[in-house]
């Protein structure tokens, strides 16, 4: 909770510092000066993103999966608001304006940090933890691979969508504008529902049902040369809307499993190997939408809007097979192990009365009520 604070306060300072650039006459200085304080905003918003979720883990355990959707559905409708409205402050105030503005929103989330936060212990405990451990096990770290994978599709459109529908269409930006709002719109409203859904059931089924309907979807964005549909308005607009239910599906559920996988294969979870996974999780996004934005310049560029969302979602079909893979090992892992979440007991008055063994059960998760989770 400190560090959330003193990041908090840094990216107010840094955010004012950026308002007053327009000053700065030099070319050069102006770019070394921007890349620099760039940089240290993204590197403190990094921070508060991974202590925001290692607070809310330690706090909501058995709505893990709900909290995680919140979160990150508070960041994609950031991501899609942030620039329309970055706009319309600097045609009125130009750099000044844009980063006065939001410094000040800032400090407002900065004070309500200090006074609404409840201080929350996230340090490193007794039992230690080995951040190589968890960089070694594939199968730890492969859920969060799989939500930068959906997130390079999610991301790979975003560049090339207004020039694509100004030339397909002729429409102008702000109906590309109003798409990626209606993209955002199908992750903010299914998010919440899908992140219950994942603390309540299996976390491992919706993650291998994303490996297979994202990139199918993703062909129908185009569409594919293959495909015998006519692009349209609606037909994009329908597309995307769906994507935006579809990621949620592959990317939500990874901390989660990544926990419950730990457990499973070492028999417990020390709190400094929690705060390491919730890291390399919360790096997923961001690797992701940087993948997927920088490669759809180069292939749209010499490929076109439809063949490069065809070539992008048949690439995808290689994370399908892997995830195929990495759900039977996880499978037969749990299957020889010996730890609590291998079987999901309905518990009676007597004691265990029924087991059930699971593909990927998270009973560590749940209290004693809840832990009938079919198979």
């Amino acid at each position: 909770s400190l560090f959330l604070i003193i990041s908090t306060g840094l990216l107010v300072i840094v955010t004012l510092l950026c308002s007053f650039l327009e000053l700065v006459k030099s070319n050069t200085t102006f770019i070394i000066l921007i890349i620099i304080l760039r940089l240290l905003q993204g590197a403190n918003g990094g921070i508060i993103d991974v202590i925001a979720f290692a607070i809310t883990a330690k706090m909501y355990p058995e709505n893990l999966a709900l909290t995680t959707a919140i979160i990150e559905t508070s960041l994609n409708l950031a991501v899609a608001v942030s620039p329309f409205l970055g706009s319309v402050f600097y045609v009125e105030g130009g750099f000044y304006l844009s980063f006065v503005v939001t410094a000040g929103a800032v400090l407002l989330v900065f004070l309500g940090t200090i006074f609404g936060v409840t201080n929350v212990d996230t340090k490193r405990d007794a039992e230690g933890g080995d951040l190589t451990q968890v960089l070694k096990d594939v199968l730890v770290w492969f859920p969060a691979w799989h939500s930068a994978a959906c997130m390079i599709l999610f991301n790979f459109y975003i560049p090339i969508l207004a020039p694509y529908v100004e030339a397909q269409f002729g429409s102008n930006a702000e109906f590309a504008g109003i798409a990626l709002l209606i993209n955002t719109a199908g992750i903010c409203l299914s998010a919440p529902f899908l992140g219950h859904a994942m603390d309540r059931f299996n976390p491992y089924f919706f993650i291998v049902v994303s490996a297979f309907l994202l990139p199918a979807c993703y062909l129908f964005l185009g569409p594919a040369p293959f495909i015998p549909i006519e692009p349209s308005k609606l037909q994009l607009l329908v597309v995307l809307a769906i994507i935006g239910i579809l990621v949620p599906l592959g990317c939500y559920p990874g901390l989660l499993i990544m926990f419950d996988v730990y457990k499973v294969k070492y028999g417990g979870m020390p709190q400094a190997v929690k705060n390491y996974i919730t890291s390399i999780y919360c790096a997923s996004f961001p690797l992701g939408g940087c993948i997927g934005s920088a490669m759809s310049g180069v292939v749209a560029e010499h490929l076109g809007f439809a063949v490069s969302t065809t070539y992008i979602s048949l690439a995808f079909l290689v994370q399908t097979i892997l995830t195929v893979f990495w759900a039977g090992f996880v499978w037969r892992v749990k299957a020889r192990s010996k730890a609590g979440s291998l079987v999901t007991f309905v518990k009676g008055d007597e004691g265990p009365t029924e087991e059930t063994p699971i593909l990927s059960g998270h009973s560590s998760y749940l209290p004693d009520h809840e832990m009938a989770i079919s198979g």
